[in-house]
C-alpha cells in the first residue's frame, strides 16, 4: 500500500461514517442523546467494516 492509498482508506471512513449515520437518522422516529450515541457508534462500526471489502472485491474495482 503505498502513501495515495493509505489516504484514501483513510479518508473513506468518515464518509461511510456520515452515510450510515444519515442512513440511521433516516430510519429513526425520536432522537434523544442515547439513541444518537448507540447510532453513531453503530454508524462507525460499520465505516470501519465498509471499506476492506469493497476494496477487495473485482467487481467494484472494475466497476470504477
Amino acid at each position: 500500500m503505498n502513501r495515495r492509498t493509505a489516504l484514501l482508506a483513510l479518508a473513506e471512513v468518515p464518509l461511510w461514517w456520515a452515510a450510515l449515520g444519515a442512513l440511521w437518522l433516516a430510519f429513526v422516529s425520536t432522537v434523544d442523546p442515547l439513541e444518537l450515541a448507540v447510532g453513531a457508534a453503530a454508524a462507525l462500526a460499520g465505516a470501519v467494516g465498509c471499506p476492506p471489502p469493497t476494496r477487495s472485491a473485482p467487481w467494484w474495482r472494475s466497476a470504477r
